[in-house]
């Protein structure tokens, strides 16, 4: 079979959440991080045959793009990758030495709703690391709803932010790590609940993050 572009580049996304990763056969690929604050979920057009794990996917990223349209075989304890002129076989992990998730997340009724742009996250992003600030704060006076990177512990921190919509009336301080948005470039669909959990749904591809607020956001403050 062969792995198209757009699948490699969520295999490559999900190798910035955990660098390991187990396919179940079928077209659905998740990954959990370590630490189990994020969680990402794609549908891909490829069907995979069977179970397998990777231990290393950025190295099993690296070799089989040593390969030109290569096409990938898939046997009980390697699979063969090869195109016209070169092979490669790469061994299986055994399962228990990849983290991967247990059970899909339930997201739960979320208060906020905002949409974020492909460009919007980028200067997010961008600002953060000209900045050397590493917190994202998506806040309400109840009026407008705001983006902000800034350093949450310093109170002289320079600071980025954009107005992203209106208020509900509400006041709140969601607060993420910036480091926990490993998420695909695209246009988003993003959910936070007060319950400490936030959805990211991508618009363009079938693709789904749960990324975990700090323990110190604030919802009706």
């Amino acid at each position: 079979m062969k792995i198209s572009n757009d699948t490699r580049d969520i295999f490559k996304n999900f190798s910035t959440i955990n660098q390991g990763i187990k396919v179940s056969s079928g077209n659905t690929l998740q990954t959990i991080s370590n630490m189990k604050n994020i969680l990402a979920v794609a549908t891909v057009s490829e069907d995979f045959p069977q179970d397998f794990s990777i231990y290393n996917l950025p190295e099993f990223l690296g070799a089989t793009s040593l390969l030109e349209d290569p096409d990938f075989q898939f046997g009980d304890a390697s699979l063969t990758v090869a195109d016209n002129n070169s092979s490669l076989a790469y061994f299986y992990a055994s399962e228990g030495m990849v983290t991967s998730p247990e059970k899909m997340i339930t997201m739960p009724d979320a208060e906020i709703g905002i949409d974020i742009s492909s460009t919007l996250l980028n200067e997010l992003q961008k600002a953060a690391s000209v900045l050397g600030v590493g917190d994202l704060v998506l806040s309400s006076d109840g009026t407008t709803i705001t983006l902000q990177v800034t350093d949450k512990k310093n109170s002289t921190s320079n600071t980025f932010s954009r107005i992203v919509g209106e208020g509900n009336g509400v006041s709140y301080t969601m607060n993420f790590k910036i480091e926990n948005l490993k998420v695909l470039d695209g246009n988003y669909e993003v959910l936070v609940s007060s319950k400490g959990i936030s959805h990211f749904k991508n618009k363009d591809v079938d693709l789904e993050y749960f990324i975990a607020l700090e323990p110190d956001s604030k919802y009706n403050v």
